[in-house]
């Protein structure tokens, strides 16, 4: 099935692409990349707008600011098309990201006893995988990942283009939803979208 993506931002389209690509669906036209607030004023108007391709909404549920997953969900799209999966990541994109302890692990060249093996249990996993980044054995990764000393970015000015060259060649959602039970709940719903 062909799947529009509505999402935050370019890692978070990256990571969209390859559940797609792991669920055997077609990645269609990405929207967004706007930030949460972007999909938190559109959300509805997608959903009514759907034709024949589907289309998954993915949130990072730290950025809301909101207390309760599932109360969010009611607010913002009560009834969503059947084609429309929207989902939360808990806590942000690279909780999911990080689930794949093994390939992050293998990817920075340091021991997978310092990657969490809890990821939605971190409270700032953006932070978290920059901190991881730090201790990365390649000094040109180490440079794209990490924020200068002395600037006010906060992460490296190559973080997302490094992240989103993980996921596409190295990233197993099949292992990290293992550690990742949001992850594991959207692959489920996205597999649905075959009987739909």
């Amino acid at each position: 099935m062909r799947i529009d993506l509505l999402v935050e931002g370019y890692v978070d389209a990256t990571v969209a692409s390859r559940l797609l690509a792991h669920c055997d669906h077609e990645t269609g036209t990405t929207y967004g990349k706007q930030g949460w607030n972007y999909i938190a004023q559109k959300i509805n108007a997608f959903d009514k707008s759907l034709g024949a391709s589907g289309l998954l909404t993915l949130v990072d549920f730290m950025d809301t600011g909101a207390a309760c997953p599932g109360a969010l969900v009611q607010e913002w799209l009560p009834r969503p098309a059947a084609a429309h999966i929207f989902r939360l990541v808990v806590r942000e994109i690279e909780s999911w990201i990080l689930a794949d302890r093994r390939g992050v692990a293998d990817f920075l060249g340091i021991s997978i006893v310092k990657i969490p093996s809890n990821p939605e249990m971190i409270a700032d996993p953006k932070q978290a995988m920059i901190n991881l980044a730090r201790g990365a054995r390649s000094k040109a990764l180490r440079e794209a990942m990490v924020p200068r000393s002395g600037q006010a970015a906060s992460e490296g000015p190559l973080y997302s283009t490094e992240l989103a060259r993980f996921i596409i060649d190295h990233w197993d959602p099949e292992v990290a939803q293992e550690n990742s039970p949001s992850l594991a709940r959207c692959i489920v719903r996205l597999n649905q979208l075959h009987n739909v």
